[in-house]
C-alpha cells in the first residue's frame, strides 16, 4: 500500500510541511504534484487512505460532498472538477503521514474545537 508521502515528490512534501508552520499558500505547488503524481499509484494512495477514514464525517470535516467523494475514489481525482477535493484529502493524508498537526500551533480561542 504506497503513502501519499511516498508517491509525491519529497521536495513537494517538505514544502507542505513547511507551508504549514510558516502560515504560506502553496496551493498550486500541491495542485502540480498531484497532477504529476504517477496515476496508479496516486489512485492507489488516495483510495487507501479514503478507506481508513470514518468516511461520513471525514468528508463533511473536509466540506466533501458524498458524490464528489466517490468520483475521487473511483479514479477521477484528477478530473477538473474534483481537482481543490482531490487536494483536501491530499493535504490532510500528509499532514497525518509527517505528523506536523502535533507540531502547529492552535489559537487560545480554538481550543475547544474538535481536531
Amino acid at each position: 500500500m504506497n503513502k501519499m508521502s511516498d508517491v509525491l515528490e519529497h521536495s513537494l512534501v517538505q514544502k507542505f510541511v513547511h507551508s504549514l508552520s510558516a502560515q504560506t499558500e502553496h496551493l498550486d505547488e500541491l495542485i502540480d504534484g498531484i497532477l504529476n503524481a504517477p496515476q496508479q499509484d496516486f489512485h492507489q494512495a488516495i483510495s487507501s487512505f479514503v478507506a481508513d477514514q470514518d468516511t461520513p464525517n471525514f468528508a463533511q470535516a473536509l466540506d466533501i460532498q458524498k458524490e464528489n467523494l466517490q468520483a475521487i475514489q473511483d479514479g477521477l481525482a484528477l478530473q477538473k472538477e474534483h481537482l481543490a477535493d482531490t487536494a483536501k484529502i491530499v493535504a490532510l493524508c500528509l499532514a497525518l503521514e509527517t505528523n506536523i498537526l502535533t507540531q502547529l500551533e492552535v489559537a487560545e480561542s480554538l481550543k475547544d474545537f474538535p481536531m
